[in-house]
Parts: structure tokens; C-alpha cells; sequence
């Protein structure tokens, strides 16, 4: 009996721990891509519709230590990369350059199908404006947006963007300064994290003259919590 009630113990507590796991998303091992060539292993570029913008695979390519997501001239088309693997809770940065190509963004962050679903996101306009949106959904609604202004001109220079991501937080961070936090309206579970550029449809939708570029240094994300 002891060892039946041990077994039923043992099992349950099996269980809870997946779901707690779950709950953390913690799906994969903290990592660094500086992008010297482009991982398959660990990531896949878009094919699909988004907005104004068919996100090709073809405007994706890795060159000089830089993830390059082109905008074509003349186009409304864009990019896109996103992990293979799903991720948690901790803390996410991507070092990049913003195209100047205004009517677009680019975005960085977590995201779980369907849409609106569960996300957390950093899209930067490509603009010289330095306006930026920290968002958040979960459980099929948005649960925050606002709308800031960068310390920096986001088209002229590499900056860090980071949020972190936790039980009880979410915090968006430019360059090491805190913009934004959020305690509540925070998705629990484990999402893929992704990049792009593209021509959302509340944009004016105004094709390039030239090729833009979205040029990406370095991903990484730190497992915490």
C-alpha cells in the first residue's frame, strides 16, 4: 500500500512539475547568435503575409557578423526570423540598426500563434522620429500598449534592446534604461522569439527608393527566473 500511495505521489508530483514548467516556458537553454553565419538550427525565416508586407525569405541573409532583413526598394515587402525552439521566462536583447524607411517597423519579441494570443513586443518605427511601442498580450487580448520616445535616433547607430521577462514583470529597456514595466497582463507560457521588418497596415504604406536594411549585431537571451 505504501508503495502504491508512493508511486500515486511520485506521478502527481511528475505532473505539477510539467505544468509548472509550463508555466515558466522554460522550453530551451539561454544563448548567443552574433550571427557569423546563419543557424538553421536554431532559426527559420518567415513565409507569410503581415500587414501591407509579404515577409520573404529571400530578404533574410547573414553578412560582416550581421543579420541583414532587407526592405526592397519599391516594395512593401520585408522579413523575418523566429527561434525553432519556444522560450521563457528571462531576459532578451538584440543589439541592431533600424532602417530609415518610414511607414515601417521593426519588431522584436516573443510570440505564441494564434494571434494576439500571448506576446510581448519591442517595435521600433524606422523612422528619425525615435517613437517606439512596448506591447503586451495574453490570453487572447492586449493587455498594454504605449507608445515612447528613444533617448537615440534608432536609423543612425546600433542600440540594445532588451526586455526581461518574468512571473510577476515584464520591463522593456533601451540601452540599459528602463522605459516601461508592466505587473500585470503578462502571458505564462513559452513563445518563440522573433525579429522583423515590415509595413504594418495602421502605416501610410510609403514604398522605399532604395533597399533598407534592418541590420541585427547580436541576439541573446539568458534563462532566469
Amino acid at each position: 500500500m505504501y508503495m502504491r500511495r508512493l508511486l500515486v505521489v511520485l506521478a502527481l508530483a511528475s505532473v505539477q512539475a510539467m505544468l509548472l514548467a509550463g508555466a515558466a516556458g522554460a522550453s530551451s537553454a539561454s544563448f548567443f547568435d552574433g550571427f557569423a553565419y546563419f543557424d538553421a538550427e536554431r532559426w527559420s525565416k518567415g513565409d507569410h503575409k503581415l500587414g501591407r508586407s509579404y515577409l520573404d525569405p529571400r530578404n533574410v541573409s547573414v553578412a560582416g557578423d550581421n543579420l541583414q532583413i532587407k526592405l526592397p526598394a519599391r516594395t512593401l515587402n520585408g522579413g523575418e526570423v523566429l527561434t525553432n525552439e519556444l522560450y521563457g521566462y528571462g531576459s532578451y536583447t538584440a543589439r541592431m540598426k533600424v532602417p530609415y524607411a518610414p511607414t515601417s517597423i521593426t519588431g522584436f519579441f516573443l510570440y505564441k500563434s494564434p494571434d494576439y494570443e500571448s506576446e510581448i513586443d519591442i517595435e521600433v518605427f524606422n523612422d528619425s522620429s525615435r517613437k517606439v511601442m512596448f506591447t503586451t498580450y495574453a490570453n487572447g487580448s492586449q493587455t498594454h500598449t504605449e507608445t515612447m520616445l528613444l533617448p537615440f535616433d534608432p536609423t543612425a547607430g546600433y542600440h540594445e534592446y532588451r526586455f526581461d521577462y518574468a512571473p510577476g514583470y515584464v520591463r522593456f529597456y533601451a540601452d540599459d534604461n528602463l522605459m516601461k514595466e508592466w505587473t500585470d497582463g503578462i502571458p505564462q507560457t513559452s513563445m518563440h522569439l522573433m525579429v522583423n521588418a515590415w509595413f504594418p497596415n495602421w502605416l501610410g504604406g510609403k514604398k522605399p527608393r532604395k533597399d533598407a536594411y534592418l541590420y541585427v549585431d547580436s541576439i541573446g537571451y539568458t534563462q532566469r527566473y
